[in-house]
C-alpha cells in the first residue's frame, strides 16, 4: 500500500468483489418474488437497492465528471431481471476499471464542475470517490438487514477477510 490513490482503488477492488457476492446471493439464490417485494427500504426491493448502488456509480463516474449530469437517467425500476442487472453491474466494473486506469495521485483534488438544472456546482473528485466506497457500504447495510428479516444469511464479507484472502 502506497498513497492515498492505492488505497481508494484498494477499497473499490474490495466493494466490486463483495458487490459480486451480494449479486449471486440475490439474483441466483432468492427466489423473484423475495427480490421484488417492497420492503419499505430506501429503496422498495432488494433488487431496487442494488440497482441503486450501480446507478450511483453510472451518475457520478460518468454523469458527473463529463459534466453530462442533465443527461443522466436512473436505470432502477428499469432493469429488473438477473441477466440485465448484471450487464449493468459488468458495465459498472468496467467504468470503474477505466477510470483508474489513467487516473494519478494528483488527480484526487481536482475539482470537478458541473452543471444541473442551469446551476453550476463543483465537487472534489476524491469527495466523489469516497462517497462512492459510502454510498456502497451504507446500502449493503441495508441489504444485510433486510436478508437477515426474511432469514437469509447475507454474503457479508470483512475487509480483512477480503485482504487474507487476497494473499
Amino acid at each position: 500500500m502506497g498513497n492515498e490513490l492505492d488505497l481508494i482503488k484498494e477499497y473499490f477492488e474490495y466493494n466490486t468483489y463483495v458487490r459480486r457476492k451480494y449479486f449471486d446471493k440475490i439474483f441466483k439464490e432468492l427466489p423473484e418474488t423475495e427480490r421484488h417485494k417492497d420492503r419499505g427500504a430506501s429503496f422498495p426491493s432488494l433488487v431496487d437497492i442494488f440497482v441503486h448502488v450501480l446507478d450511483a456509480y453510472r451518475y457520478w463516474l460518468y454523469y458527473t465528471i463529463n459534466d453530462k449530469v442533465n443527461e443522466y437517467f436512473s436505470l432502477r425500476g428499469k432493469i429488473k431481471s438477473s441477466e440485465d442487472v448484471e450487464k449493468e453491474m459488468k458495465n459498472v466494473e468496467k467504468l470503474i476499471d477505466d477510470f483508474f486506469n489513467n487516473l494519478k495521485e494528483e488527480d484526487l483534488d481536482r475539482l470537478i464542475v458541473y452543471s444541473y438544472k442551469n446551476r453550476k456546482y463543483q465537487i472534489k473528485l476524491k469527495t466523489i470517490l469516497l462517497h462512492l466506497i459510502e454510498e456502497e457500504l451504507q446500502h449493503r447495510g441495508e441489504l444485510n438487514a433486510l436478508l437477515w428479516q426474511i432469514n437469509i444469511d447475507p454474503p457479508v464479507t470483512g475487509y480483512d477477510e477480503w485482504i487474507e484472502q487476497k494473499k
